[in-house]
């Protein structure tokens, strides 16, 4: 009885490992089409146009810190970027680099509304000297930026909104100095539109900032 059951039972073991292995195999293959199909077509995500009438806004934005050991090592960006219409408020659904991207939005007038960077976040960004340090930089626009921002969207267009510089200066004891400078010139619409479409050319809205630099190019000739 015993050398029967220990029959039995060895020849379960290569059954057990064999379901094993082709359980393994298929997740593994599944796995790897689904790599291969991100890789190739990153943009087959949900950052694409809804319809035709679906525009765009890109918005341009950096932060630069008093820490320059640390803005050396790190490459900050903004947690959150809000866009005001009305009443209503948006925030950014997809970013690259520095350009925050605003999709699937009606045709209306849209205005920067605010912008956070978290501190705290590990052993960067941290204030050297400062006792009074803020968890986060919360950007509060004044109105002359607020109306320089402004724009109008048409339906299906890609908009750019401008260029944002932030600069913080932490103060000892004190509130940090925030310093805030706002551009929208015919080269950071160029470089904005040629950063899209490089970085989504197989998207709508990749198409559709092609479309515009080509339009735009054509003025400088």
């Amino acid at each position: 009885m015993n050398s029967n059951s220990e029959v039995t039972n060895g020849d379960s073991l290569p059954s057990k490992k064999s379901r094993i292995e082709l359980v393994s195999s298929f997740l593994f293959r599944k796995f790897l089409i689904l790599f291969v199909l991100f890789a190739l077509f990153p943009e087959c995500s949900s950052f694409s146009p809804r319809n035709a009438q679906s525009s765009l806004i890109i918005l341009h934005m950096t932060i630069v810190k008093d820490e320059m050991l640390v803005d050396e090592l790190t490459d900050p960006r903004f947690q959150k970027v809000t866009l005001r219409t009305g009443e209503s408020l948006i925030q950014f659904s997809e970013n690259s680099e520095h350009y925050y991207y605003f999709q699937n939005l009606k045709e209306g007038q849209y205005e920067i509304f605010d912008a956070i960077h978290l501190l705290n976040r590990g052993a960067s960004d941290f204030s050297y000297g400062s006792t009074k340090q803020p968890n986060k930089i919360d950007i509060d626009f004044d109105r002359k930026e607020i109306e320089s921002s402004r724009v109008n969207l048409e339906p299906g267009s890609v908009v750019f909104m401008g260029s944002i510089a932030v600069t913080v200066n932490f103060k000892f004891k004190n509130e940090p100095e925030i310093l805030v400078r706002y551009s929208k010139t015919n080269e950071e619409e160029i470089a904005a539109m040629d950063h899209l479409y490089k970085n989504y050319p197989r998207s709508g809205w990749g198409q559709k900032a092609k479309n515009r630099l080509k339009l735009l190019t054509s003025f400088g000739r």
